[in-house]
């Protein structure tokens, strides 16, 4: 029968765990998936976007040490209460972006840029 003493390890214990290296670019896609995975964003390319590359969602990380700051530009399917789906995409970032990389998320700035009517929801249908 296995005893526990001083020198075995849980491998589950976070402090026994190896330290993690989290470059803001890894953060910034981490956090983009992540906001894709919130019901009711969408991902959105404007016909300028096509131009310059640009398309949403669009995450921007601040780090400050083993801490970070998020700025988040998001689309979002209509109909939707605007507010909510920001709500959601912040409080799902802070967590799920930390539960990922271990960086501590001090803040999440959610701007929600466009409405699309022509996305779909989660089931496939279109969203009119």
């Amino acid at each position: 029968m296995p005893t526990t003493d001083e020198g075995s390890h849980d491998p589950d214990l976070v402090e026994d765990r190896g330290t993690l290296d989290v470059r803001n670019k890894a953060l910034q896609r981490i956090v983009e998936h992540i906001v894709l995975r919130v019901p009711g964003t969408v991902t959105h390319r404007s016909t300028l976007g096509r131009i310059t590359g640009m398309a949403l969602p669009k995450a921007e990380i601040t780090t400050e040490g083993r801490a970070a700051r998020v700025k988040v530009d998001i689309a979002m399917a209509w109909p939707g209460n605007i507010s909510q789906v920001a709500t959601t995409v912040r409080d799902t970032v802070r967590q799920e972006a930390f539960r990922l990389s271990g960086i501590q998320i001090r803040s999440v700035d959610v701007t929600v840029h466009a409405v699309d009517p022509s996305a779909s929801d989660d089931t496939g249908r279109r969203v009119e």
